[in-house]
């Protein structure tokens, strides 16, 4: 279902940019006048064809866009002067049958492919934290990815394995051990950490170990896993913002939790990164916005080895694409006025979250 978010249209003479955040999670939509101008914004479900498969990606990310433009009005379509996707997942566009999936739906919705480019989302997230050309960026959100950047194209980039062999750090790394953790302590039938009470509340709510000399406690964790089992693995994710709420209440799992999280993104930060680089390095992703203590954590761990390089926070990922829409359509590089405009934090949210 799209989300809708109202703002006065632009001029009509004025020609405007589409930007996209296709995240793992959340599809972020916002079409914007050259002046920076936001005129719509929407939101629909995730559009990782990795993740979700072409299908589904195409039909939420047309969803995202048509909303975004419904807000401009319909007659704002043909002034598009540009549109440029920060898809997550982006590798998938390797198999042309995905590309031509994604480009129709996008031109179902009135943006044909040759207004239309394709980026990673780590490009999008590293526009929407500075406007310099050249750094670093580190995407966690639903996965993890960090990225050398020069001349605003991933040049190198570590981790960004996917769920099942990598993504170290991300939401659903994060989740994953939370899970486990829960697990054990449910199959040794002693009180319940903070994080696990959370957990098992969400996973199995109202459930409790059967009675009887019969059953032990560990056929209780297998139910609890069986249940996690039958869903979709990416859906440990949503147990990540767990693992935070914990923390504050003094689990000392999650302490073990976070600082792992943090050591595992700066470890991919400075895979990417040449030594005595002072380049930016520019902070996205739900965990990184969402959670303060990896956030803090990770922050404290790139100040050993960043050579003092500044770390920044992205903004509006979605609004990054369309930075990086704007400068084909001949905007300035050096307007930070304009991307400033552009990337300012959007309503609810600014990146693809967990």
């Amino acid at each position: 279902m799209v989300t809708r978010t109202t703002f006065s249209p632009g001029r009509p003479d004025e020609r405007l940019v589409v930007g996209v955040d296709a995240g793992g999670t959340v599809t972020r939509a916002v079409v914007a006048t050259l002046s920076g101008q936001p005129v719509g914004r929407a939101c629909a479900a995730g559009s990782n064809p990795n993740v979700h498969g072409p299908e589904r990606a195409a039909e939420e990310l047309a969803s995202a866009v048509a909303g975004a433009l419904g807000q401009a009005g319909a007659r704002e379509r043909g002034a598009v002067a540009a549109c440029t996707v920060g898809l997550a997942g982006a590798s998938a566009l390797a198999d042309p049958r995905v590309r031509a999936r994604l480009e129709e739906a996008l031109a179902r919705v009135g943006l044909p492919p040759e207004r239309c480019v394709f980026t990673g989302d780590d490009e999008a997230a590293f526009a929407a934290g500075t406007p310099a050309a050249d750094g670093t960026v580190l995407v966690a959100g639903t996965g993890a990815i960090a990225s050398r950047i020069e001349g605003r194209r991933r040049v190198r980039s570590a981790d960004g394995m996917g769920w099942l062999i990598g993504d170290e750090g991300s939401a659903f790394w994060i989740g994953h051990q939370a899970a486990r953790e829960t697990a054990r302590q449910l199959s040794r039938g002693t009180a319940l950490s903070p994080l696990a009470r959370l957990v098992a509340k969400q996973v199995i709510p109202g459930q409790r170990p059967a009675e009887g000399s019969d059953r032990r406690p560990e056929e209780h964790a297998r139910a609890f896993a069986r249940t996690l089992a039958a869903g979709p693995p990416i859906e440990l994710a949503r147990l990540a913002p767990l693992v935070t709420q914990a923390f504050h209440q003094g689990d000392p799992a999650c302490t073990v939790i976070v600082d792992a999280a943090a050591g595992h993104l700066a470890h991919s930060v400075h895979q990417v990164r040449s030594r005595g680089d002072r380049l930016p390095v520019v902070m996205a992703g739900g965990v990184l916005l969402g959670s303060e203590p990896v956030r803090a954590a990770l922050t404290r761990k790139l100040a050993l080895g960043a050579a003092g390089a500044p770390v920044l926070t992205a903004g509006s990922t979605a609004g990054g694409a369309a930075w990086l829409a704007a400068l084909r359509t001949g905007a300035c590089p050096d307007d930070t006025e304009l991307h400033s405009a552009l990337t300012e934090p959007e309503p609810g949210g600014r990146t693809d979250a967990a």
